[in-house]
């Protein structure tokens, strides 16, 4: 059998930090040398990266990666020169000790797996030193061109993230010349950057979702892993939101409380004992978390049914959160690139589901496959009629749900880290091969003319 090759993954934000954009590479790290890779990690230290700090993350972590971990810049002192995000502070540290690595040891393949987007421009500088092949993860949208954001959605300063954008029209240019391939998990973000950049070509993509890491559960219940939201036992029926609630949802949200207000109001003995659990609902840090639902419930007359927690809460915790539930509520946003990361976790916990998604998302697509989800979805808004009716059928089938949790252990196989990562490590095979990379870059082409 012949030796694995090597992956040297780029992920800033990685466990013990907890973020939503490391469970790519945390849920594919057991199964890469199966597939014949061997990964290495350069991430930055928990104790210079944003984030919250989740050490048990950390433990539930294959105990053979090496992970190599970076000192970013003082966050406390980079904001006195009008910066502290970790994009900045971490490029050059990150940069310097990648050097390092691929200079001491050959690697076959770089993946940048992170919203930290700024580091993709590391690509090209160590694909022309190192001739490394470069694949790029897109979980989100790095330069968003002509498409306007509102300011309501903008992360921080407008003005800083003015600059960001400037910034990103350049680099992600100047980054993707120098791709070997592409993931992303929405497809209108491939169709957006093929737009932006036809040289691509929609070959060079494959969208993946999120996997379904089932030994998370297993973890959980061998570490004993308990959640603080609700007491256990007693009358009440939970049903539980685990996750930011960003003003995009604040819509489809609207029009799930409206049709509990509606159903409240037609039989309150029914909702007599619900209770909707909230938690994590804003990005900020602890100290700077605010409510986001319940200011909203109480305009629909269920606000005395809403418990809401805006802070993070760790993500085994999130684990024993959904096994305790009565019921898990995914609230979409009215935008159809959005791809909640967290639907295969919340389906492996065989719990009924209301998901309430725009129609072209490819969750919608995924949800529809599992007899425990009941998705609701919508063309152009929320407020159409025929979503409205689905809403409310939805709510009344949370109430008495029929589905066999037995079968979905099958269904989910396909959309299995497993299988996710076979299929990520046919694509390293090809893409590194020698013949691939003896192609002519389109830099290097574009340079000899």
């Amino acid at each position: 059998m012949s030796a694995p090759r090597k992956l040297l993954i780029v992920s800033p934000r990685f466990p013990p930090t907890n973020a939503a954009d490391v469970h790519r590479v945390r849920t594919s790290l057991a199964h890469y040398r199966s597939f014949g890779w061997e990964a290495t990690v350069l991430a930055v230290d928990a104790a210079t990266a944003e984030g919250g700090d989740d050490r048990l993350l950390a433990e539930a972590l294959p105990p053979e990666i090496r992970v190599v971990r970076v000192q970013a810049w003082s966050e406390a002192k980079c904001r006195r020169f009008g910066f502290g995000q970790l994009a900045y502070r971490s490029l050059l540290p990150l940069y310097r000790a990648g050097c390092r690595l691929l200079k001491r040891e050959r690697h076959d393949l770089i993946l940048f797996s992170t919203t930290v987007f700024l580091c993709f421009a590391l690509g090209p500088l160590w694909k022309r030193r190192f001739g490394c092949a470069i694949v790029y993860d897109f979980h989100d949208p790095w330069y968003c061109g002509s498409r306007q954001v509102p300011q309501a959605s903008v992360p921080g300063n407008l003005t800083k993230y003015r600059v960001d954008q400037l910034l990103a029209k350049y680099l992600e240019k100047f980054a993707l010349r120098s791709a070997a391939h592409l993931f992303s998990v929405s497809a209108f973000y491939v169709k957006a950057l093929v737009e932006r950049y036809p040289w691509l070509g929609a070959d060079k993509f494959t969208v993946l979702p999120f996997g379904a890491a089932a030994s998370d559960y297993a973890f959980a219940r061998e570490r004993g892993v308990k959640h603080n939201v609700f007491p256990p036992g007693g009358p009440s029926r939970h049903w539980v939101s685990a996750g930011a609630i960003v003003p995009a949802m604040y819509p489809v949200l609207a029009e799930f409380l409206a049709s509990l207000g509606r159903l409240r109001l037609e039989n309150p003995v029914a909702t007599a004992c619900l209770r909707l659990n909230f938690v994590g609902s804003d990005y900020a840090a602890s100290d700077r978390a605010y409510k986001r639902v319940e200011p909203i419930a109480g305009a629909y007359g269920v606000g005395d049914l809403i418990e809401e927690d805006a802070r993070r809460i760790p993500y085994f915790e999130a684990i024993a959160l959904y096994q305790a539930s009565d019921a898990i509520l995914l609230i979409g946003s009215t935008e159809a690139d959005y791809t909640a990361s967290k639907l295969m976790t919340c389906v492996l916990s065989k719990k009924p589901i209301l998901a309430l998604f725009n129609r072209g998302s490819l969750v919608a697509e995924i949800a529809a496959q599992f007899p425990n989800v009941f998705l609701a979805t919508f063309s152009e808004t929320p407020t159409e009629p025929a979503f409205r009716v689905q809403v409310a059928n939805g709510i009344e089938w949370l109430l008495a749900p029929d589905f066999d949790p037995a079968s979905i252990d099958a269904l989910v196989k396909p959309w299995s880290a497993e299988e996710l990562t076979r299929r990520q490590c046919a694509i390293f095979d090809r893409v590194s091969a020698p013949a691939a990379r003896s192609v002519p870059s389109p830099m290097a082409v574009s340079r000899a003319r």
